[in-house]
């Protein structure tokens, strides 16, 4: 899964790390891609899926408002020391947390811990202080318009880190305040509705007696839907405020999956959705333990069932689900959230571990994927109009070519050397890839290295796909990063709230240029994978393959599932459902199709 799809990417390496599935919210449901035709249901609200899944519960009510503060304080010496101290005591907390946590959870937490050591917010609070005011009023006062200029951006990815900021203020606030934090109880199974829900909330509760998430606003690439996803809670959110009549323990059925909540349904319908739940969770069971044979079709076509790694945590579950490689490395872990860049010798480390746990199978480590949406601190990369358009993916490498050729060299060190494949992200033209190839052979002659090493491409633009034949010819392998693929080719921008529903990778649009990638690869005989979330999308698997895909990497945990998938097809039949999916005219009927297929 690369980037972020119907779920952030976060939530998918975190749901590799933890390996959190309940029957409620499978695997298998993990990355079912936007559901852009729900259309209205009687006796249902609509929303936006965050984390795909079916649950069925009573509903339990979350309601939070923010407490009265005093305007003025009891003294500059008096506001400064309480302040310091409830600062302390939650960045200690936070520490603590960050400690025994993994995955999203655990970057969520540092992202706190680093806002509550900004300057310029303690700065404007000590101010606030030094004025008379109290620290808690001085606190909110610092930190709330950071938030409301956020969300003013537009930009729907900013406007939900405003909720962090949010949160962080109630957090620290309740400690100046001395306010109970003890998080309410609830009954196993429950549905949680809330009008918003910030992630120290949901982190607070005990999430096994939570079945699925049901919020009033918030969006699907906020650290909530993260955290439901790491935690395999179906969720749904942007219900809008038809939510607020939902009364305390009513049964809902919680379709996530078609972005529906059904309020109040029949008996039989209960029965149909827990009899659905208990059938994927057999399913599941079976496919987890025949999930460590290799994968063929059957009819026999060998289809190769990757996993994409973030992490040694997300190596060890892949290896435990029977994955049989990595077909992507994230090392973005490695480059975010720190003030310098890694050297060698840690990039080293950290790539050799994961190649250990994966024992001797392929591992493809994707060059820094870095800029646009995640920049670093000592990459400065000037203000872009449109940052998915400009400096990101290989173009910083090349633009830094010491990052990048450490990176090669950290590469080069693993052993086996016959282990590790390289893949260079974003490519739009034959003339990066030849850049790149130039300066790896220039460090395996240093290195004393005589071999080949492998050198893929990662097909994220439509510019790569439709030369995929001239690409081949260089290229050891061919990826399509379905993600970024689609928001290219559909022109509409992933972090858009306006446009994001109808952001598919199920578009024919999309499929035809899959299709081209895979006979331009096929041309020079090269194999072509797909390590995008339509890997991990049970309805897209059988139109891939039928393509001409021959690798999936996908979420640790759906490996089995992807490969009991595959095990019931056969090629013919796929290569037909494939041409049928080309011919449709919309994602929506696309998915229809495959619906069909599927039954």
């Amino acid at each position: 899964v690369q980037d972020q799809a119907t779920v952030d990417e976060a939530a998918l390496m975190a749901l590799g790390a933890r390996g959190l599935i309940r029957p409620s919210a499978t695997a298998l449901q993990v990355v079912l891609g936007p559901i852009a035709d729900v259309v209205a249901v009687e006796g249902a609200l609509a929303g936006v899926t965050a984390a795909p899944g079916l649950a069925v519960g009573p509903v339990g009510w979350l309601r939070a408002t923010d407490c009265d503060v005093p305007a003025e304080g009891c003294g500059i010496a008096a506001e400064e020391a309480a302040f310091d101290a409830a600062r302390h005591d939650l960045a200690n907390a936070l520490t603590a947390r960050a400690r025994i946590a993994h995955g999203a959870e655990r970057a969520i937490v540092e992202a706190h811990a680093a806002m509550l050591d900004d300057p310029a917010l303690l700065a404007a609070t000590r101010h606030g202080i030094a004025r008379g005011a109290s620290a808690a009023a001085a606190w909110r006062a610092a930190i709330r318009p950071q938030g409301e200029a956020l969300r003013a951006t537009g930009d729907a990815r900013l406007a939900e880190r405003a909720d962090d900021m949010r949160d962080l203020e109630r957090q620290l606030i309740a400690r100046l305040m001395g306010l109970e934090t003890t998080a309410p109880v609830f009954a196993p199974g429950t549905i949680l509705l809330a009008d918003d829900l910030l992630p120290s909330q949901l982190l607070g509760l005990d999430t096994a007696t939570i079945a699925g998430i049901a919020v009033e606003r918030g969006g699907p690439t906020s650290h909530v839907a993260i955290l439901a996803a790491t935690l395999g809670l179906p969720a749904l959110v942007a219900i809008g405020p038809a939510l607020r009549d939902v009364a305390e323990g009513t049964r809902v059925i919680l379709d996530a999956s078609e972005a529906l909540l059904h309020l109040d349904p029949p008996h039989e319908k209960i029965a149909a959705a827990e009899a659905r739940i208990a059938a994927i969770a057999a399913r599941r069971a079976d496919a987890l333990a025949r999930g460590h044979a290799p994968c063929h079709t059957r009819d026999g076509q060998r289809i190769e069932v990757f996993a994409n790694l973030g992490s040694v945590a997300d190596a060890t579950l892949a290896m435990a689900n029977g994955a049989e490689g990595s077909g992507l490395l994230r090392t973005e872990f490695l480059f975010l959230e720190r003030e310098t860049a890694p050297d060698v010798a840690e990039q080293t480390a950290d790539y050799q571990a994961i190649a250990d746990t994966l024992a001797g199978r392929p591992l493809i480590i994707r060059l820094l994927d870095i800029g646009g949406d995640k920049p670093a601190p000592y990459l400065p990369i000037p203000a872009e109009e449109n940052p998915a358009l400009g400096l990101r993916g290989i173009r910083v490498g090349l633009a830094r070519p010491e990052i990048l050729e450490d990176q090669l060299r950290a590469i080069l060190s693993v052993r086996p050397v016959e282990q590790c494949k390289i893949m260079v992200p974003m490519i739009a033209s034959l003339d990066e890839l030849r850049q790149v190839r130039t300066v790896l052979d220039r460090l395996c002659a240093e290195l004393g290295r005589t071999d080949r090493v492998p050198l893929g491409v990662m097909v994220e633009t439509p510019a790569a796909a439709i030369t995929a034949d001239l690409l081949a010819r260089e290229a050891d392998f061919l990826s399509i990063g379905t993600n970024d693929l689609t928001q290219y080719a559909l022109a509409m921008d992933r972090g858009n709230a306006s446009v994001a529903s109808a952001l598919d990778g199920l578009h024919p649009a999309v499929l035809r240029l899959i299709g081209e990638t895979c006979r331009g690869g096929a041309a020079h005989g090269r194999w072509t994978g797909v390590c995008g979330g339509l890997a991990s999308d049970p309805l897209a698997v059988p139109i891939l393959i039928g393509l001409g895909v021959t690798e999936l990497s996908a979420a640790p945990a759906v490996v089995p599932d992807i490969k009991a998938m595959v095990a019931g097809l056969t090629l013919p039949a796929a290569r037909a459902h494939a041409q049928a999916a080309l011919a449709c005219s919309s994602a929506a009927q696309v998915r229809r199709l495959a619906r069909e297929f599927a039954a």
